[in-house]
């Protein structure tokens, strides 16, 4: 785990700038809100993430295909192990990166929680995942690589 307030935005300006980006990577932000409400952003390159999904090239991928895949691939427990069940609320197309956005209750916040993310992990070796969470003051980083498995924010 890395903890730093500069790692997240860093990496998002090189998802949003990088020309060609020679690895593959996803930023996600999970932000807990007064009240226990949760925020999740995911930001995907489009022309990574649309062959997996069945998206014609060039083309933003369907709404349906890639919440089921995302639903399949990004999971996040409460800390008693619990299912969050999120609601996918869409995505918007800037450049070449694809942000799609949800929102979920998450009983006792994400202290605790526990986060697995596989996205493209199927398609490629080097991809790298990133999950920045913010709850309580604080926030927490968490990597993935293919074959990582749940890892719980402190």
């Amino acid at each position: 785990m890395v903890s730093g307030a500069c790692l997240l935005p860093l990496i998002a300006a090189w998802l949003v700038f990088a020309g060609g980006h020679p690895t593959h990577t996803s930023a996600t932000e999970l932000s807990q809100e007064p009240g226990g409400a949760v925020s999740v952003a995911v930001r995907l390159f489009a022309d990574d993430i649309g062959p997996a999904v069945g998206a014609p090239p060039g083309q933003q991928p369907a709404g349906a295909s890639l919440r089921g895949y995302l639903t399949g691939r990004f999971v996040l427990l409460d800390r008693s192990g619990a299912p969050v069940a999120l609601a996918w609320d869409g995505g918007s197309l800037h450049g070449d990166v694809l942000t799609v956005r949800s929102r979920a209750r998450v009983s006792g916040g994400l202290k605790g929680a526990t986060v697995t993310n596989r996205l493209l992990t199927e398609r490629f070796a080097d991809q790298v995942n990133l999950v920045r969470a913010t709850y309580g003051g604080r926030s927490a980083t968490l990597i993935f690589t293919r074959g990582d498995g749940p890892k719980a924010l402190p």
